[in-house]
């Protein structure tokens, strides 16, 4: 590539300068002919600016690169303490086990003394020995079930009281409409 001559660029802005205070004072056209000395510099710099804007548009490709070295202290603390908060979270979930276990054996003897209506002294000791002494016996599943199916029976029952209310409301509407247009046809 060429290298421009910073004096001859200026001597034509300088040039044109010329011509434009020559032209507010005179008021008059430009001269047709002006006398440009090399415009290649010019062409060759709006040349460079656009190939600069073109490198400046594409994407540029960023790679990160992470690296995971034990011999780093920060690193290896971070390990040594998330295996630490993991092991105390498996210990914790692991003590609470047996506490989830107890609320779901106390909350199916809840369910099993509200299908019953009333409960005995010989009733919770039949219950507590049954889920103290015999924990995986068939009497807890046989429980459940007959709780379950007492449960779903309600449900139904409930259902069935619910449309029969509706029905009700229904046909007594329809009995006050009945009787409002027999009144009018009085």
């Amino acid at each position: 590539m060429k290298n421009i001559d910073v004096n001859e660029v200026y001597t034509l802005f300088e040039e044109i300068k010329e011509l434009i205070k020559s032209r507010n004072e005179k008021n008059t056209a430009v001269p047709t002919k002006i006398e440009i000395t090399n415009l290649s510099a010019i062409n060759e710099l709006s040349y460079k600016l656009d190939e600069t804007i073109k490198e400046i548009r594409k994407p540029v490709k960023t790679e990160h690169h992470h690296i995971f070295s034990i011999a780093s202290n920060k690193i290896f603390y971070g390990v040594i303490g998330l295996c630490i908060m993991c092991l105390f979270l498996l210990f914790t979930a692991f003590c609470q086990r047996k506490e989830i276990a107890t609320y779901k054996d106390n909350d199916l003897k809840y369910r099993y003394i509200q299908m019953q209506g009333y409960v005995t002294t010989e009733d919770f000791a039949f219950l507590d020995s049954i889920f103290h002494f015999n924990r995986n016996s068939k009497k807890i599943q046989e429980l459940c079930e007959s709780v379950e199916t007492f449960e779903e029976n309600i449900k139904q029952r409930a259902k069935i009281i619910e449309q029969e209310e509706r029905l009700q409301e229904a046909r007594e509407r329809l009995e006050g409409k009945s009787n409002l247009s027999d009144v009018k046809m009085k």
